[in-house]
């Protein structure tokens, strides 16, 4: 079942991954975050696609789903942007819906029982999505050339090379 798309309020990086804190989807993410801390293997999909929100005003969308059914979406608008290239780079994303673990760290993430049980997932390789997403990009950029698409396309770019060139 897919949700309303959901921003990030706090995007930063560590050496590993880009940390995205999105308190909004803590809800949509609790049952999730609940499996993973039981000991049971989820698997899941992600997805990175380019949407239009008006005409001409393009938003990068990061949907993540699992069981067949749950999927959240991430939007990126053109002043996230430039994280893109940084996600690719780091491969990994730490998606967090408290903003406490960012704020008081790891006891912030502790149970009452003393176990480690942060309201966070971690997406790997996310990255390896940005190659299809740029060719979307590359697509819209022919038929459709805005300052914002080729902006876009050019930071996809610094880490795939498609060859194409626009003047």
């Amino acid at each position: 079942m897919y949700k309303e798309m959901a921003f990030p309020e706090f995007i930063g990086e560590t050496e590993l991954a880009v940390v995205l804190v999105v308190p909004s989807l803590e809800q949509d993410l609790s049952v999730l975050f609940k499996r993973f801390h039981e000991g049971e293997e989820i698997n899941y999909w992600f997805n990175w696609d380019l949407t239009t929100v008006k005409h001409n005003e393009y938003m990068v969308k990061l949907e993540i789903g699992w069981d067949g059914e749950d999927v959240v979406s991430i939007g990126f608008t053109l002043d996230m942007w430039e994280y893109l290239p940084v996600i690719t780079k780091r491969s990994n994303v730490v998606l967090m819906t408290d903003w406490r673990l960012i704020e008081e760290g790891i006891d912030a993430g502790m149970d009452k029982m003393g176990r480690f049980r942060p309201k966070a997932l971690l997406v790997r390789d996310v990255g390896r999505g940005m190659k299809e997403l740029s060719s979307k990009v590359a697509d819209q950029v022919m038929s459709h050339e805005t300052n914002e698409l080729v902006q876009l396309l050019e930071l996809l770019q610094q880490n795939y090379k498609l060859g194409l060139s626009f003047h």
